[in-house]
């Protein structure tokens, strides 16, 4: 009986084959990010979903100077994740468009490599890798980019105009204008990438005798002119674009393609000079060109070349260092060409039939996937700490619709250390202060309190020295004399705790009121602090309530001990 199963389970891979491999890599993405879904909105979503509030759509399409880019598509696509009463936007949805992208893009990455003629398994391989590319987490993590949407469309005009190409028939070609069109619409990153249908109608300019449809790249590439026409002449807010060419933006994304490398040597090369990190990581990418030369044939390498050169040349152009280094989800354009370089060395080397190459090969594909596992990892972790924090806050704000609440020392970023790669911020950029709390409680719930952030340097300084990843929180430090006054206007006090373990504790410390001169107290201390009430709650989670009066400015290293005996009796002592 197991035998017979065994050999029908094993015809039915061979004959399935392409539907297994399908399956089984959809299930990776959706283990991998699915948990993305609960993260919420981060960093300027409640802005970023905003855009194009009150404007038609001609508007939108003609005059968005509020922007920076041109993303019409993109804009009205958020518009319509937002509720139309109270501006609620719908965060789950917006998490499971981003995965649902990066699920159907991997799934028709092997397309894509096969129309330019990889062969099946190194296809199959890149996909593996671009799946799980560590460099993309932010691109699908995080709610607010559209570079996974850009790319999907992207590829299913690819895949579209293959299939004219070979077919000669209007609609395919058609449907690869309009998804292109849709790309172009959505990011800019799109227009660089008209390169490959030029390079693709190359490749099989000789499958076909009709020499007046071999022109056809010539729709793509009027398509990209003309919206680059838009892109170019439409108001738009500036300070982001123009400002290319800077050396530490060319190491940034020659770090991306050696990844590998630089996520392992992290540590090491971290105060490598700049000029060195460059020469480096060109070197290896060479010798990863190189190699693919070797043992694939020259149009696969051109085709890989066009595509790290369409993903990435416009950033090293266009963007400044402080824009960049926010940004490992601009490499997502750019991931493929990666994957399909790195699976082409272990292909190359794990065919040469030889033992030495077989093993590196096999030491190669397991550094990428632990490299990119271990990343993951790490990026969920972070993500997901962060997250929570930010959705107890925005509970906190939305209880409380009509209070005044004061938030000390709440994070800002939170990176990981070691950094991962040895240039750029690594981390999550959670709330920056340049966005109120209540935005992201208003965008979530519809209601919360107004709210203040300041911060205190030395609150809390023990617990972030030992916290397992850098802090920046929210504000720069500021003088006991304003956050009082700060406190004295608010109805409740919220403190970030840091845990030794990684998480985040949003404690409420109290508030602080005026006082009469003659209210007597339960002890004092000195001359400085005076017990004016206590009040130890029944039940079964009990709680002490502490309301003090302060006498005079205590001192920096004052510690102040109350002690509740088993008979619920006070003791009070001063360090």
């Amino acid at each position: 009986m197991m035998p017979r199963i065994m050999s029908k389970l094993q015809s039915f891979l061979s004959t399935h084959s392409d539907l297994v491999f399908a399956v089984c890599l959809a299930l990776i993405v959706f283990v991998m990010y699915a948990p993305s879904i609960h993260f919420g909105l981060i960093w300027d979503d409640p802005t970023w979903y905003q855009q194009g509030t009150g404007q038609s759509v001609w508007q939108i399409f003609t005059s968005l100077p509020s922007y920076q880019f041109y993303r019409p598509l993109g804009v009205l696509m958020n518009r319509a994740l937002i509720a139309s009463a109270g501006g609620l936007v719908n965060a789950p949805l917006a998490h499971l468009i981003q995965i649902t992208a990066h699920l159907l893009t991997t799934l028709l990455s092997v397309s894509v490599l096969q129309a330019f003629d990889f062969e099946k398994w190194h296809a199959r391989l890149a996909s593996v890798v671009f799946a799980i590319f560590p460099l993309s987490y932010q691109a699908i993590a995080w709610a607010a980019p559209l570079q996974a949407l850009t790319m999907l469309l992207l590829f299913i005009s690819l895949v579209t105009a293959n299939r004219f190409n070979r077919r000669k028939q209007t609609r395919f070609l058609f449907l690869s204008l309009l998804a292109y069109t849709f790309a172009l619409l959505i990011q800019e990153s799109a227009v660089s990438f008209v390169v490959l249908f030029i390079w693709l109608a190359f490749i099989h300019r000789n499958e076909s005798t009709d020499r007046s449809r071999r022109g056809w790249p010539v729709w793509h590439l009027s398509l990209a002119a003309i919206y680059l026409f838009i892109w170019l002449h439409v108001p738009r807010a500036g300070g982001v674009i123009g400002q290319g060419f800077q050396p530490t933006v060319l190491g940034y994304l020659l770090q991306g393609i050696v990844f590998p490398f630089a996520g392992l040597l992290s540590i090491p090369l971290m105060n490598s000079p700049l000029i060195v990190l460059i020469a480096l990581f060109a070197l290896i990418t060479l010798l990863l060109l190189l190699s693919l030369w070797k043992g694939h044939s020259l149009h696969q390498l051109l085709t890989i070349i066009a595509w790290l050169g369409a993903g990435l040349l416009p950033i090293w152009v266009g963007l400044s260092w402080k824009y960049v280094q926010l940004g490992s989800r601009l490499l997502y354009p750019s991931s493929l060409g990666i994957a399909a370089l790195w699976s082409g060395l272990i292909i190359w080397l794990f065919t040469r039939q030889q033992f030495l190459s077989r093993h590196i090969a096999v030491s190669i594909g397991f550094t990428v996937v632990a490299v990119s596992i271990s990343q993951w990892l790490s990026f969920q972790r972070l993500y997901a700490i962060g997250t929570q924090h930010l959705d107890q806050t925005i509970s906190r704000l939305s209880d409380r619709a009509n209070a005044e609440l004061l938030f000390v020392n709440y994070p800002d970023r939170l990176e990981l250390q070691p950094r991962t790669y040895p240039l750029g911020y690594w981390g999550l950029i959670l709330a920056p202060v340049v966005e109120n709390l209540s935005d992201f409680a208003r965008a979530a719930n519809g209601a919360s309190a107004g709210d203040r952030s300041i911060s205190d340097f030395l609150v809390g300084a023990d617990q972030r020295a030992v916290y397992p990843y850098d802090v920046a929180v929210r504000g720069s430090d500021t003088d006991p004399s304003k956050i009082f006054e700060a406190a004295l206007h608010s109805d409740a006090v919220y403190l970030t705790d840091y845990r030794s373990d990684g998480s985040l504790q949003l404690r409420e410390v109290g508030s602080v009121r005026s006082s009469r001169s003659d209210q007597s107290g339960l002890a004092t201390f000195g001359h400085s602090l005076q017990l004016s009430q206590a009040d130890l709650s029944t039940g079964h989670d009990r709680s002490l309530k502490l309301t003090w009066r302060c006498l005079q400015p205590l001192d920096q290293n004052d510690t102040v001990f109350v002690h509740v005996s088993k008979d619920e009796q006070l003791w009070l002592s001063r360090l």
